[in-house]
């Protein structure tokens, strides 16, 4: 009976580690706690932006952070929002639209930024090939690392 009852505490203690919730940002540290669901880049209340690529978007007066480490992630930030946005696999696009304030990193290149009317950038392309224009009343400040951005 005694080893029955010990053999049933060892699984339900496994049971136990094996299905343990992720640990809820104890540290503070200012950092935001992470996104529930599979995907890191995954903002809640955020919207499927209307267009062929597909992504998220950033509503007005909100703040996201998206992380895209395998590249081919779109995005859009809208009026009045802010947006950090780390593509590390490259192939990404961000559309900063007006009002909204955009800091975008594209490590792998090739990545499609637009800054509209009004809107805040700071663009980073480490890998090259990027396209980063900036509409006339819009504030940008552009870097290209690999060369051939336009």
């Amino acid at each position: 009976m005694h080893k029955i009852v010990g053999l049933f505490l060892v699984c339900w203690f496994a049971a136990c580690v094996v299905n343990a919730p992720p640990p809820q940002n104890a540290g503070g540290g200012g950092a935001p706690p992470p996104a529930s669901g599979g995907d890191p880049g995954v903002v809640v209340g955020a919207t499927v932006i209307a267009s062929n690529a597909g992504g998220q978007s950033c509503p007005a007066g909100s703040v996201c952070n998206w992380r895209c480490d395998t590249g081919n992630c779109a995005f859009a930030c809208e009026n009045g929002a802010v947006c950090n946005v780390t593509c590390d696999g490259g192939n990404c696009q961000l559309d900063c639209q007006g009002g909204g304030q955009c800091n975008a990193s594209c490590d792998g290149g090739n990545c499609g930024y637009s800054c509209r009317s009004g809107a805040q950038c700071n663009l980073d392309c480490d890998g090259g090939n990027c396209r980063m224009p900036c509409d006339d009343s819009s504030t940008c400040n552009r870097r290209c690392d690999g060369g051939n951005c336009s």
